[in-house]
């Protein structure tokens, strides 16, 4: 018994997720010159499986110059994921360790890595039983159904439709998710979304895209996710050129989470950010860099620019590298969208306060009152007359035709907005904090306080980019008084004025601009020039 026995085997398994296979492992086999007699035929067997390393596999006959082994020719093998590689930390010229690698798949930005077989209206219903809510779960994917192909020259005929110039480089897939977010109440919500996957990505790892879509309405079907041609101006581009990108719905709007938090910068901020995890957490790992660039159009640029504001507080996953934003609907003051105004003159006519500051006064007055005091308070800012008749065309119709609806159903600013509510309001505005400053209107006016948010002057470079013949969100009453904002808080975005540019065209118009500040900020180089010329001063 002098002959010492051979060491043990000792296996160990790590295993790694990979797309639609088995998952990966690592096998550990400690032997030493006894045990490889008694191994020997299992060696061979290893030893003739050919090496497959990430950044390309060896071609016949070569030697591994992590293993020192010679290589089998790709034709002879059975097993093409299987690699063999000596322990750097052998402990003894007698005994040697030898790993046995199976290696995921290399990492892919044109598939997802998480099962989905939901159908697409599954979508917008959330599972019933979730696990609890808890920060790690922020962005967990819950549902995920297959929605449509699209060729490169279909993807190119959709955007050259839209006057966009750069050309598409590759087939994209578009999927739809659900998931998991917090509200701007802090309660757990879930939120929709469609995905963009492209199937020759541009390079790996890619940055996530996350894009924040405008105004669309509260009404369950005005979900843009639901409507195949949407976005195509500002989403679709990014795919085109091999981006992976994530539109959110904004957490409520077109599944059963209570109602979207509507201007609210918190809760859309909330969903945009956790877009960015969701589609990071779609894909295998190794498919996304590090960095996040966000884009936003009217709600979406306020979304992105309440996510610049709170993504150190609320947290980023990953590094947000740049910022662009398309006459952004921010509020940044009490009067912004004309609100103060509107309610200081009653009798005037709906239509002499523009096609959307009535809207905007609507669905944000609608949606605070859901979210922040219960469902069956929505109607309650609404004339007690009216309320019926308000708070079923904010449910079902989206923002147009409810635009069309309030100018022509209810002629005055009066008839929208409930008397007491809103002479409780203006108290609360001129600085009344006693009997005059009450109710609902008090906890209105404090959230609209509270949802201004301090912008990071250390925050991501920002693209800010504004049409001179905007009249949703003019220049000089919304524009100059966000940039203004922002100085105040320490940012200096790059401002881009387009003086023919109106709210409906300002994306089609610039987005191949965008598209190219974009790579640059990525790149990390010096992204391109734009004229500032022509921004009015704040008239707020």
């Amino acid at each position: 018994m002098g002959a010492s026995l051979p060491r043990p085997e000792v296996f160990a398994l790590t295993r790694r997720a990979g797309r639609g296979r088995s998952p990966s492992y690592v096998k550990h086999i400690h032997i030493d010159s006894l045990g490889l007699l008694h191994l020997g035929p299992l060696l061979l067997g290893l030893l003739m499986t050919p090496a497959c390393a990430q950044g390309g596999s060896a071609g016949p006959g070569a030697i591994d110059a992590a293993t020192g082994l010679q290589a089998a020719s790709p034709e002879a093998s059975t097993s093409p994921d299987v690699a063999v590689v000596a322990d750097a930390g052998a402990p003894t010229e007698a005994s040697s360790d030898v790993f046995v690698t199976v290696d995921a798949a290399p990492p892919r930005a044109d598939v997802p890595a998480v099962a989905c077989t939901d159908a697409v209206d599954d979508v917008y219903v959330t599972p019933p039983s979730l696990p609890p809510f808890a920060a790690g779960a922020r962005g967990d994917v819950v549902r995920c159904a297959r929605d449509a192909a699209l060729s490169q020259s279909e993807v190119q005929a959709r955007i050259t439709a839209h006057g966009i110039k750069t050309p598409a480089t590759t087939d994209v897939t578009l999927y739809r998710i659900a998931y998991r977010t917090t509200r701007g109440n802090g309660a757990a919500g879930v939120s929709t979304a469609r995905v963009y996957l492209p199937q020759h990505p541009m390079s790996l790892p890619l940055p996530v895209v996350t894009i924040g879509h405008p105004t669309n309405g509260l009404a369950s079907s005005c979900a843009p996710s639901k409507d195949p041609a949407s976005n195509e101006d500002l989403a679709l581009p990014w795919a085109a050129v091999g981006y992976a990108v994530i539109v959110p719905d904004y957490a409520g709007l077109g599944n059963d989470d209570a109602t979207q938090g509507y201007v609210d910068n918190h809760d859309t901020a909330f969903s945009t950010l956790d877009g960015a995890r969701a589609l990071r957490k779609l894909l295998s790992p190794g498919a996304f860099s590090e960095k996040v660039l966000m884009a936003g159009w009217s709600q979406g640029g306020g979304a992105v620019l309440s996510s610049s504001a709170l993504a150190k507080s609320y947290g980023c996953d990953g590094t947000l590298a740049g910022v662009i934003v398309f006459a952004p609907e921010w509020p940044t003051r009490m009067n912004s969208f004309g609100y103060v105004n509107m309610l200081r003159d009653p009798s005037a006519l709906t239509i002499l306060n523009g096609v959307s500051n009535p809207v905007v006064a609507v669905l944000r007055q609608y949606a605070y009152e859901s979210l922040y005091v219960g469902a069956s308070s929505a109607e309650s800012t609404f004339p007690a007359a009216n309320q019926a008749g308000i708070g079923g065309a904010v449910t079902s119709l989206c923002e147009t035709p409810l635009g069309g609806y309030l100018q022509a159903f209810d002629a005055t600013i009066g008839a929208f907005i409930d008397e007491a509510f809103r002479t409780s309001f203006l108290a609360c505005v001129d600085g009344d904090g006693g009997a005059g400053c009450t109710g609902s209107a008090k906890g209105y006016y404090s959230f609209l306080q509270q949802n201004v948010l301090t912008a990071d002057p250390n925050g991501p470079p920002t693209l800010y980019v504004q049409g001179l013949s905007d009249l949703i969100m003019p220049a000089a009453s919304e524009a100059a008084c966000n940039l203004q904002k922002l100085a105040g808080d320490g940012v200096a975005p790059q401002v881009c004025v387009d003086a023919a540019a109106q709210h409906t065209d300002v994306v089609p118009r610039n987005i191949d601009f965008a598209l190219g500040w974009g790579q640059a900020v990525l790149a990390g180089t010096t992204p391109p020039a734009c004229s500032a010329a022509g921004m009015p001063a704040c008239t707020p």
